[in-house]
């Protein structure tokens, strides 16, 4: 991007009739431009806003912590050397006793490369692969002694090329370029890489642009070196012609030069005269200005040193004003610390009391869930009940009125009964 600002700006000295004054001009501009360009460029964010891209991030760190683990396990599991026992204090039972079987599957797996069986081969290398990963395991579960072995060792780095520890060097250099260009693109964000890539075609079409004149512009510079080239064997011939005319005047200026310089002995004599009383007029002057200028440097000290005692004491205030701020901001700071130990014991307790919840309400759950059911069947018997209550009424209620039927049934035989005889009666 640089490059291209400086092949823009180094255009403009052939369209600018002072040539000799432009590049200081162009190079300041380029320096701006350049800087311009590379804060258009950068992100506008400097931390991450968003849990999730903080989570890769720490991925990517935990990632590079782990391989700098893996590398200094490869340094202090090589079979010749002796440096385990140095560090059996602070790495404990457990850890130096599963590096030491580290080291030694490591061993039976270089014999088997050197004597290959396939499947004991295979074999080795799960074995090796899961006893590096309970080792890296345990060193995430004692960080203490992970820290210590790379402190004591990170000075022998420098001495590793040539070893098994240059490609995981190199392992940890990518991995730290590839969080740097993840860091730089999850900070940068959709409009601002929108924003780039126009800013990038502009570039790139400006660039094409200087191209097409740098081309132009490079024709005119060559017909201008050949017209200057030509320029100047005419002018080369005129200078000889001229050089042999010198020659020949000096020969005839001589006896004029002596008569000039007898002139010029009389006229220096009279300017002589005439500069001795201009000078002594020019001194008075002198001494005059002199005079006035030390009654004005004696009235600019005297305004210096009032702006100075001034000067002191708006520094004395400014010092008291900083120290007053320091002091508030130690206050707060402190009070912040405050707020935040309380906060963090606060979302303790409200996690655990979530955590409670859960609990409670799986329980109110089923207890509720247990009602319902009891409930429902408790309807259900009520409904059941209602139904038999409504037969039974039905049914009584139609053997009333069965039973009502059948005695107006036998009231009505026996009333007719007794007016059939009454009548025979009275016939007879």
């Amino acid at each position: 991007m640089t490059e291209l600002l400086q092949a823009r700006n180094e255009i403009s000295p052939f369209n600018s009739k002072k040539g000799k004054e432009m590049p200081r001009s162009n190079s300041a501009n380029s320096q701006q431009g350049a800087s311009a360009a590379l804060r258009i460029l950068e992100p506008a964010r400097k931390k991450l806003a968003t849990v999730e891209t903080q989570r890769i991030i720490e991925c990517l760190d935990e990632c590079i912590r782990r391989q700098e683990l893996s590398s200094v396990l490869l340094l202090i599991v090589m079979p010749n050397d002796e440096r385990l026992e140095q560090f059996s204090l602070g790495l404990g039972v457990e850890i130096l006793t599963a590096i030491k079987s580290h080291r030694t599957l490591c061993r039976l797996l270089d014999e088997a490369f050197i004597n290959p069986n396939e499947e004991r081969l295979k074999a080795l290398q799960v074995e090796v692969s899961n006893s590096c990963k309970n080792i890296l395991r345990m060193f995430r579960e004692n960080p203490s002694a992970a820290t210590s072995i790379r402190n004591e060792l990170v000075g022998e780095y420098a001495k590793l090329a040539g070893k098994p520890l240059k490609d995981a060097l190199e392992m940890i250099k990518k991995l730290n370029e590839i969080r740097a260009m993840m860091l730089e693109r999850l900070l940068t964000t959709p409009t601002e890489e929108k924003d780039r890539g126009r800013y990038l075609r502009q570039v790139t079409e400006r660039e094409k642009n200087n191209a097409t004149i740098i081309d132009k512009l490079q024709s005119q510079l060559d017909a201008a070196i050949d017209d200057k080239e030509q320029e100047m064997g005419k002018r080369n011939e005129t200078i000889r012609r001229l050089k042999n005319d010198l020659h020949q005047i000096e020969q005839f200026s001589e006896e004029h030069i002596r008569r000039t310089k007898t002139e010029a002995d009389k006229q220096q004599s009279a300017d002589i005269r005439s500069c001795e009383s201009k000078q002594s007029k020019m001194q008075t002057e002198i001494d005059q200005l002199r005079d006035r200028l030390n009654r004005m440097v004696q009235e600019d000290r005297e305004t210096e040193q009032s702006l100075r005692k001034r000067k002191f004491k708006i520094e004395t205030e400014v010092e008291n004003w900083i120290s007053k701020y320091d002091q508030d901001m130690g206050e707060k700071q402190d009070e912040y610390e405050q707020i935040d130990e309380v906060y963090t014991e606060e979302k303790k307790q409200l996690s655990e009391l979530e955590e409670k919840f859960k609990v409670l309400e799986e329980e109110y759950d089923k207890i509720m869930e247990e009602r319902r059911i009891a409930r429902e069947e408790k309807e259900a018997k009520e409904l059941e009940l209602a139904h038999m209550m409504k037969a039974a009424i039905t049914i009584q209620a139609f053997f009333r009125a069965y039973k009502v039927r059948k005695s107006l049934k036998s009231k009505a035989k026996k009333g007719g009964k007794g007016k059939g005889g009454k009548g025979k009666k009275k016939k007879k």
